[in-house]
């Protein structure tokens, strides 16, 4: 390949293109090769334009700078005024290959769900299909070329995540379901992406260390809808988020398709009643003036909305309605999505992955009106949005019987002032939050307090495998230790 072929609006190539090789696209100069184009990304800590002498020397054939960069010597350069951007589209054309149905899954919460909701129903509707986001890639073994997942990127850069695509089609992958962040979409790492269909599922407070406002963060998440999803694609969105309502309005003006579900009376696909039956959910659905019941394993009311959406990408992409519906019967939540464990001393054990206001208020507001008593685990991340802190511990108050506060991933903030913020956001005159630094302390403590009836929620890690300290990742994973307390206990 040359220098020519990756020709792209985003970007400005030098005279002699089409005599310049390229062999690999690099925006790490650790990963220098001969002949590789070297991408000089301004970040947020280095900036890649100081690295360009050692691109040089480390055998780059091109080298791709912001418009503004002064040349200094003589080097073939070429020129864009959005980098970040350019770099994600020269990447899709340099892997070429994608799957004929992408569909992206975006939201505060519930995108890793719909995700894995989509690629069970098309695996039980016998397409070969993938999904890829938080918990890494999810696809047949020989797809699984390398490890996909980044503990640090819920949406891989652009370099990664197109390779990845390419991969996945050339084994026959021709249906991908994706999680499209927030950060990603911001630095353009999904552009050049083939998406067909896209979903909103709900927007609240979140990021805002990042995106500075919530103004910001709504607008880079609906970069999907209004720069990213196809002409002629489908837009799935949640009606009954306000947010989804200002999205709706926007794709007026677009060529797309729409579907909208949620208990709104304007709904295409309208939940009109969610019961419990046993330990799981069922509930009734209307749609195409047909009222569908429609049985689950699942066990969360915010599950069924995430089902739904699935259900709607899954009819979207060809599957009929009827075969979508029948395979929400079978659907599994994925690992740290109230995940349930064997029950400790009667009480109902659940892990689950809720880190925002939202969603934690979600869960245990629903769990609440059980007639039990409800424990809960929580902590906040350092280094994160700080403005939820105080909302957490409001949220945790209410609704619990007893919640304890505990570490959650500090990195470089302290954690005993972490823990102090979430506490100072308790309600007046009631003493429910108890404070304890270590997590498997915390975690040994309230199943120590739990009893026959009540319900536990070790909540805000969900699938992670470790704990952050400063620099340092120490192992530990809610699941597996929460198991293992309930094992030995048995064998006791």
């Amino acid at each position: 390949m040359h220098l020519s072929d990756l020709n792209n609006p985003e970007i400005l190539l030098p005279k002699n293109a089409d005599k310049i090789p390229i062999k690999s696209i690099t925006s790490d100069s650790r990963k220098l090769t001969k002949d590789c184009m070297f991408v000089a990304i301004k970040g947020y800590e280095k900036d890649g334009h100081d690295f360009i002498d050692e691109a040089i020397s480390g055998g780059a054939s091109n080298i791709l700078v912001d418009y503004n960069y002064k040349v200094t010597k003589q080097l073939p350069l070429s020129k864009s005024k959005n980098v970040r951007k350019a770099l994600a589209l020269v990447a899709s054309i340099y892997f070429n290959k994608q799957p004929n149905i992408i569909a992206a899954v975006t939201g505060t919460n519930g995108k890793t769900s719909v995700c894995t909701f989509l690629k069970q129903i098309w695996d039980l509707n016998n397409f070969k299909s993938a999904s890829l986001g938080t918990l890494g890639l999810n696809a047949s073994k020989e797809v699984k070329h390398k490890e996909t997942q980044n503990e640090n990127l819920t949406t891989l850069d652009p370099i990664e995540l197109h390779e990845c695509i390419s991969k996945i089609k050339r084994f026959g992958v021709d249906r991908l379901a994706l999680e499209a962040s927030s950060h990603g979409l911001e630095q353009h790492r999904l552009d050049g992406v083939k998406v067909s269909l896209a979903c909103f599922t709900n927007l609240s407070h979140d990021h805002i260390d990042f995106h500075k406002s919530l103004n910001n963060y709504k607008k880079q998440k609906f970069r999907l809808f209004t720069e990213i999803l196809q002409d002629s694609g489908t837009a799935v969105i949640n009606i009954d988020d306000v947010n989804g309502k200002e999205l709706l309005d926007k794709l007026h003006k677009r060529n797309v398709n729409i579907i909208t579900f949620g208990k709104s009376s304007n709904a295409n696909w309208k939940i009109k009643k969610i019961f419990e039956t046993g330990d799981h959910k069922t509930f009734e659905l209307f749609v195409n003036k047909k009222s569908f019941i429609i049985p689950t394993a699942l066990n969360s009311n915010f599950q069924i909305y995430n089902a739904v959406a699935a259900a709607c990408l899954a009819q979207a992409s060809g599957i009929p309605l009827e075969h979508s519906l029948e395979s929400l019967k079978n659907l599994v939540s994925p690992k740290g999505r109230m995940q349930e464990l064997k029950s400790h001393n009667g009480a109902k054990i659940y892990i689950d992955f809720s880190h925002t206001p939202d969603a934690l208020e979600s869960i245990l507001k629903e769990k609440s009106k059980q007639n039990s008593k409800l424990f809960l685990v929580i902590g906040c991340g350092g280094n994160r949005d700080n403005q939820k802190r105080k909302i957490i511990g409001h949220i945790a108050s209410k609704y619990s019987y007893k919640a304890i506060i505990t570490d959650d991933n500090p990195r470089n903030e302290s954690p005993k002032q972490i823990r102090s913020e979430i506490i100072r956001g308790k309600l007046k005159n009631k003493d429910n939050l108890i404070e304890i630094a270590d997590r498997k302390q915390a975690i040994l403590k309230v199943l120590d307090m739990s009893r026959k009836g009540d319900i536990v929620i070790i909540a805000g890690k969900g699938h992670e495998k470790y704990q952050i300290y400063g620099n340092q990742k120490i192992p530990h994973d809610d699941f597996k230790f929460c198991q293992d307390i309930i094992e030995n206990k048995g064998r006791k």
